[in-house]
C-alpha cells in the first residue's frame, strides 16, 4: 500500500508537469540515504494524490545503475514499476548508509522536518558530519584529543573525586593503585603518544576544568527549571562542571522538589519520593553519556507539577527507537565517555541504565517512562510524578520476598498495566507495553503461575487481571468480582463469589459496595439468600456477617 503522505522517509514528486531532472533524482536519493532510508516515489503529487510518471522514467531499466554512477560512495537502490489508479508509479528504496554520501557533483545532502512536520531536502554541512557519524556508530567522538586542549586542563581535585567514586564502587578495582599518569592512560582521559598525550574530549568532560571546557567544548551545558503553569519559578542560565560535580549538582536542584511520602511495606517504614532516587540517577547519567556534544544545545532538566522532563540534544542512535528500548543491545554516541562511567560506577555496568529507569518508576506504582515526545535530533524522557501506591509496593515486597530475588522489568510494566486498565487481553498487554511479544508471554505466564495475576478465557479472548489475593490484601475484594466476573447477571452470584474468595464470608456494607446497592437492598438480598439456605447469619451489629452455608 502507497503511504498516504510525505515523512522523513517518504518523498513524493509529481511528474505531471514536467519529469524530475536527473540531478534533482540524485539529490533525493542522496538525502535519503544520509538520514534514514526510505522511499522516493516518482509519479505522486505532494498531497498523495497519483498523477503517473513521465514518459522518461516510465521505463526504469538503467535508473538504479544511473543512480549508483552518481552517488559517491556508489549507493545500491532497489526499483519497482506498478500501477495504482490507472496511473504508472516508479518506486525508488534508498537504504540508510553507513557512510555518509554526496553527489557525483559534490553536494552532501539531507533530510529533516520543518515546523508543520512536512520534509525538505537541506545540505549536510561539514560541522554536522561528526554528529551523523557518531548516530551511526561509525565515530567516537568522546575519544578524540579535545581541540585546543592541554593536559593540565585536567583537574586535579576532579580527579580525585573519580578515584573515590571509583573505590566506593569498586574497592578492588586495579585502577586506584596507579599513579595519576596511568590512571589517565588506562581510562582514556587522554590519548596519544607518550610525552604527547592530550586530553580527550571524555576526559575534559569528566574531570576538566570549567574553564577547559567551555573553551574546548562549548556544547557541554545543563539548563535547570522548574515551572508553575507557564510562569518558570526557577530558571538557570546554561551552566558547565566537569560530570563528577555535574551529577551532584542537578541532584542538589532536584531535591527541593521531591517530596517523600511515609508508607509502610509490612512492618518496616519507608520514606517514598515521587520520583525515584536510581531512575533519577540512571536518567540523568543516560542524557549526558549519550547526548551528542557535535550539537548545539544544553542537557535540560525542567520540573512541572505533572513531573519531570529530561531532554538532551541528539536522537536515538541507529537501531534505537521508543519501540525497542529494553531489547536492544546497549549502544552508545560516545563509547569512550560510556566506558569511564561504567568503570567510576557513575553508570550501569551492563549498559542496561533504561532497566533500572523503567524498575524505578514502576515498582512504586508510578507509570512507564514516557519517551515519545523524542525527535531525530533529541532524547526527550518524562517521568511522571505519582504519589507511591502503598498496595502496589506491599504486592512487589511480598512477591520479590517470596521469590528471594526481584521482580524481572517485565513483570513489573506487566502488573502495572493491570493496575492501571484492570483486565487486559495478551494482545492489548503486547500494544501498551510495546514489549516483544515473547517478553509478554513469558511474564504474564510467570505472574499466573505465582498466583498474582489471574487468566479467564482461551485464545484471543483470553484476558488477565491482578489476583483475588492482591485485591484482598487491598481491602478491595468487590474490585476484583466486578472484574472477574464480566457477563455475571444475578446479584446472588456474585454476592457467592465474593464470599468464596472472601474466606467463606459477607458483609452487608460489601455488597452495597459491590452492587451498588442501598442498606437496606442489600439486607434483603442476603436475608432472601439466607432464608433460601445459601448463606447464614452470625453476629451482630458490626460483627455481622453472612457464612456461606
Amino acid at each position: 500500500m502507497l503511504p498516504d503522505r510525505e515523512s522523513l522517509t517518504v518523498e513524493f514528486k509529481s511528474e505531471q508537469r514536467r519529469p524530475q531532472s536527473d540531478d534533482e533524482i540524485v539529490d533525493n536519493v542522496v538525502a535519503l540515504a544520509n538520514t534514514q532510508g526510505g522511499t522516493l516515489y516518482l509519479g505522486i503529487k505532494d498531497n498523495g494524490i497519483v498523477t503517473g510518471v513521465s514518459e522518461q522514467h516510465s521505463n526504469i531499466n538503467g535508473l538504479a545503475a544511473f543512480i549508483f554512477n552518481k552517488t559517491v560512495p556508489q549507493q545500491t537502490t532497489r526499483i519497482e514499476s506498478f500501477h495504482e489508479h490507472g496511473c504508472q508509479v516508479v518506486a525508488i528504496e534508498v537504504d540508510n548508509s553507513q557512510q555518509i554520501v554526496s553527489t557525483s557533483n559534490g553536494k552532501t545532502l539531507q533530510r529533516r522536518l520543518k515546523a508543520d512536520g512536512t520534509p525538505e531536502v537541506v545540505p549536510l554541512f561539514v560541522s554536522q558530519f561528526i554528529s551523523r557519524l557518531s548516530q551511526q556508530r561509525s565515530y567516537d567522538y568522546s575519544d578524540m584529543p579535545a581541540p585546543g586542549g592541554e593536559l593540565t586542563d585536567l583537574d586535579t581535585e576532579a580527579r580525585n573525586q573519580l578515584r573515590q567514586h571509583i573505590r566506593e564502587t569498586n574497592t578492588n578495582s586495579s585502577l586506584l593503585t596507579f599513579d595519576d599518569t596511568d590512571f589517565d592512560r588506562a581510562l582514556g582521559l587522554v590519548s596519544g603518544n607518550e610525552g604527547e598525550e592530550l586530553p580527550t574530549i571524555a576526559g575534559l568532560l569528566t574531570i576538566g576544568t570549567t574553564e577547559a571546557i567551555k573553551r574546548c567544548i562549548p556544547t557541554a551545558s545543563a539548563t535547570f527549571q522548574v515551572m508553575e503553569g507557564t510562569t518558570p519559578r526557577i530558571n538557570t542560565d546554561p551552566f558547565v562542571l566537569p560530570l563528577v560535580d555535574m551529577f551532584g549538582k542537578i541532584s542538589d536542584l532536584i531535591q527541593p522538589w521531591n517530596p517523600g511520602h511515609e508508607i509502610m511495606s509490612g512492618l518496616i517504614h519507608m520514606n517514598v519520593p515521587d520520583f525515584d532516587p536510581q531512575a533519577l540517577r540512571e536518567a540523568m547519567v543516560n542524557a549526558f553519556c549519550h547526548r551528542d556534544y557535535a550539537r548545539i544545545g544544553s542537557v535540560r532538566f525542567m520540573i512541572d507539577t505533572d513531573g519531570l522532563t529530561i531532554s538532551n540534544p541528539g536522537g536515538f542512535i541507529e537501531g534505537i527507537s521508543e519501540d525497542n528500548l529494553l531489547s536492544a543491545q546497549p549502544r552508545s554516541r560516545n563509547p569512550r565517555l560510556a566506558l569511564i562511567l561504567k568503570t567510576a560506577g557513575y553508570a550501569e555496568q551492563t549498559g542496561r541504565g533504561v532497566d533500572k529507569i523503567y524498575i524505578g518508576s514502576l515498582a512504586n506504582g508510578g507509570a512507564m517512562p514516557d519517551y515519545s515526545q523524542s525527535t531525530s535530533t533529541e532524547v526527550n524522557l518524562f517521568i511522571r510524578r505519582a504519589v507511591p501506591d502503598e498496595s502496589f509496593i506491599r504486592m512487589v515486597s511480598e512477591e520479590e520476598k517470596r521469590r528471594g530475588s526481584s521482580l524481572s522489568v517485565w513483570a513489573l510494566i506487566i502488573l502495572s498495566l493491570l493496575k492501571e486498565h484492570r483486565r487486559l487481553t495478551m494482545s492489548q498487554l503486547h500494544e501498551f507495553s510495546r514489549l516483544e511479544e515473547r517478553r509478554v508471554v513469558g511474564a504474564v505466564e510467570d505472574l499466573v503461575e505465582a498466583g498474582v495475576v489471574e487468566a479467564s478465557g482461551s485464545g484471543i479472548s483470553r484476558s488477565y487481571i491482578l489476583s483475588s489475593k492482591v485485591y484482598k490484601a487491598d481491602d478491595a475484594l468487590p474490585a476484583y468480582v466486578r472484574q472477574n466476573n464480566i457477563s455475571a447477571t444475578r446479584q446472588r452470584g456474585l454476592v457467592l463469589e465474593l464470599a468464596e474468595k472472601n474466606d467463606g464470608e459477607v458483609t452487608s456494607s460489601e455488597v452495597m459496595d459491590l452492587l451498588g446497592l442501598s442498606y437496606i437492598s442489600a439486607y434483603r438480598l442476603l436475608k432472601k439468600m439466607e432464608d433460601e439456605g445459601k448463606l447464614m447469619h452470625e453476629g451482630k451489629g458490626r460483627s455481622s456477617r453472612y457464612l456461606i452455608a
